[in-house]
């Protein structure tokens, strides 16, 4: 029996097409009026979870229509119902009783009385294959239910109530998996006695402790989500968190685990039946046909062993197809890098290559405030573009973004929410779930390698120890089952060969450099236990450890108090002195003026317009660069009256022709309706505006 892996609780169950082209479950906004934010875009394609109150919804169809699209798995349901309603109706769709012989045709090939021939008693085999399957069937779901019905409330009360009673709980599960599954099966079977319910009975107990213990650990972390601490603040009762909150959060898991698991029960169920603890005579099952076979034709007849054997393995086959594609459909786990879609077998692949770069326009060679451009580049990005495959076809998230960030140098990517800023920091990383989405064109280099084309053993080699990365959201890219001193501890051990005890030591010094009082007993903490700030200051941590030479950082001072923000931003300063590159990501216009050496403005999946920070800051050249300075606070302080851009970023799917910005822009003249800008060069900088030469746009001090 397998078991699946698990998705990070509190992830957004809006299914992929939902984030992209706009359709919203029932009774919420539809994308194109708010838009999604792309790095809760990206949560949604690797990971979903979360959706505690929605009914049926555009989400299930899109579920269906992924499951559709896997062939192996629309086989497998069909092989699986075909099994089913030839049990239901074995009646009607046998010629002869199963039980019935005819001694004279003892083991009788093919005909048109008997489809499968006879056994040694001249019974016919198809009929008892079909009446088998019953018993088989029955078997099966009987037991994987039955360990559901006991495991589901176990699991929920230890996983929500935690503390000694989880402790309780967790030990007689861990004594019931120390025990070998047909073992313990065998033990209980003859304890009570043979026969196919108890045969069922004996599996259930078998599955139980799995069951128990997958559905604890994703109730451990859901029930420290926001949603569940806002549900707590409302005074609902327990009960109700957990039925309404908690275990719409882990039944996708429930139910890919669960279609697993019946290839297991039937496999098992088979092996009782052949020694005789299954259903008993003169009731057929698969495993007691295959040991009559075995017992009287192995030397004499071994074709008999055929027709019972072929049936258990296509059957066990069926559920375990049928599971993983239950798994791909919901998006419960990932594809190990072996069994990943490739980019040649995709739905994308439909008009379009793996790389197909084109001509790309480079950006400016890294440049620092006094306009040096001496700078070794560290990272180049050139012609990036990112796709997304829905069922209305590939979706363009990211397109033609070229970007360079030279040694020491900070490089701010600024840009409203669903700019597509974290979709192209998670590209360079190669941290894109495929499929969905793929990397359709462009190169990305670090360090003079092509992190795009590099063996994932190689790119595992320099995450985390060359390049560090800061996510949005702390509570859910920190495990919450492990203290967050081991998991800092963790990331020096993955690349250097050091003493727990010295790795112990390097990370309770990070936390210290990142502004943590009492480090050593924040050590011993888990995720649910620090603020959100103080879990902010571990993820960066966690980046920092291993000193990498560049840090990709998605919002690093989001939930940030203002002391505690500006001990991260003299960090940064003091590792940009050290020759550490940084990628910051970040909505704070202010930030980026006090930290940064150039900005790149993103605009719905494009860079608009890049330049030196004090160019940048008192020159724009582009009308969406105006608005963003002209919305900072300090601009609004500067000419006191609100500023705001009017409208919102285009859903993905629903991007405008021409300029993407045009609908917002109060500058836009036919040509920008029609014809998309390129990205070109002039004066030293970089935009993507038809109008730049002939406008003059307003910046701030």
């Amino acid at each position: 029996m397998r078991e699946v892996t698990a998705p990070r609780a509190g992830d957004d169950v809006a299914s992929v097409d939902e984030v992209l082209i706009g359709e919203a479950p029932v009774g919420e906004a539809p994308v194109d009026e708010a838009p999604v934010d792309e790095g809760q875009a990206t949560a949604a394609l690797v990971q979903p979870g979360q959706g505690a109150d929605e009914e049926a919804s555009p989400a299930s169809a899109s579920t269906w229509r992924r499951l559709a699209r896997q062939r192996g798995a629309v086989v497998a349901a069909g092989w699986l119902l075909l099994l089913v309603l030839a049990a239901i109706l074995a009646p009607w769709v046998t010629l002869h009783a199963p039980a019935a012989q005819d001694l004279l045709h003892s083991f009788g090939g093919p005909s048109a009385s008997h489809w499968l021939g006879t056994d040694d008693l001249g019974r016919d085999v198809f009929s008892r294959l079909v009446y088998g399957a019953r018993s088989s069937l029955q078997v099966s779901f009987e037991s994987v239910a039955l360990a559901l019905v006991l495991a589901i409330p176990v699991g929920l009360f230890a996983g929500y109530r935690g503390g000694q009673a989880d402790n309780i709980v967790m030990r007689f599960v861990d004594g019931g998996m120390s025990v070998p599954p047909l073992v313990l099966a065998l033990a209980v079977v003859a304890a009570l006695g043979p026969g196919a319910n108890n045969a069922s009975l004996a599996l259930a107990i078998v599955f139980m402790p799995a069951f128990t213990r997958l559905i604890r650990g994703q109730t451990l972390a859901v029930k420290e989500e926001t949603f569940v601490e806002a549900s707590r603040s409302l005074g609902t009762p327990p009960v109700l968190i957990v039925a309404r909150r908690v275990f719409p959060n882990v039944v996708s898991t429930i139910i890919v685990q669960a279609s697993l698991t019946l290839g297991g029960a039937l496999l098992a169920e088979a092996a009782l039946s052949f020694v005789g603890l299954g259903a008993q005579p003169p009731s057929p099952s698969w495993g007691s046909m295959l040991q009559q076979a075995y017992s009287t034709g192995l030397f004499t007849h071994a074709w008999s062993l055929v027709v019972p054997g072929a049936a258990i393995a296509a059957g066990v086959l069926a559920f375990n197809t049928l599971g993983d594609g239950l798994a791909a459909a919901l998006g419960v786990g990932r594809p190990s890098n072996g069994r990943r879609r490739r980019w040649g077998k995709s739905r994308l692949s439909r008009g379009l290559t793996r790389v197909d770069r084109g001509p790309v326009t480079a950006p400016p060679a890294p440049r620092s405030p006094d306009g040096d451009t001496s700078r070794d580049t560290l990272l180049s990005v050139e012609g990036l573009r990112v796709v997304l495959d829905t069922s209305a076809g590939p979706v363009p998230a990211v397109e033609d973004v070229s970007l360079r960030i030279g040694e020491g140098e900070i490089v701010a990517l600024v840009g409203e929410s669903g700019s597509g800023k974290s979709l192209t920091s998670m590209a360079i990383m190669r941290l894109l779930a495929s499929p969905p989405a793929a990397v359709a064109a462009g190169q990305v280099t670090f360090a003079g390698q092509d992190l795009l084309s590099m063996d994932l053993g190689e790119l595992r080699r320099i995450r985390g120890r060359d390049i560090g990365m800061v996510f949005q959201d702390p509570m859910s890219s920190l495990n919450p089952s492990i203290r967050v001193g081991e998991q800092i501890a963790e990331a020096v051990r993955l690349h250097e060969r050091v003493a727990r005890r010295t790795a112990r030591e390097r990370a309770v010094q990070m936390l210290v450099e990142v502004g943590i009082a009492d480090p050593a007993a924040r050590m011993r903490c888990y995720p649910h236990e620090l603020s959100g700030g103080m879990r902010q200051r571990v993820m960066i941590a966690m980046a920092l450890v291993c000193g990498p030479r560049l840090l990709i950082a998605d919002e690093p001072t989001t939930g940030l108090d203002v002391t505690v923000q500006a001990q991260i931003l003299e960090l940064l300063r003091r590792l940009r002195r050290e020759r550490m590159a940084v990628l910051f990501v970040t909505h704070d216009l202010g930030v980026v003026a006090d930290l940064c050496d150039r900005v790149a403005v993103m605009y719905a999946g494009q860079i608009v317009e890049e330049a030196p920070i004090d160019d940048l800051f008192a020159r724009p050249r582009h009308p969406y660069t105006e608005g963003l300075l002209r919305a900072s606070r300090s601009a609004q302080d500067a000419i006191g009256e609100s500023a705001a851009i009017t409208g919102s970023v285009p859903a993905l799917g629903r991007r405008p022709a021409g300029c993407h910005f045009h609908p917002r822009c109060q500058y836009a003249i036919d040509l920008c309706r029609t014809v998309d800008p390129p990205l070109v060069r002039e004066s030293g900088r970089y935009e993507r505006c038809h109008r730049a030469a002939e406008l003059t746009l307003r910046g701030v001090a």
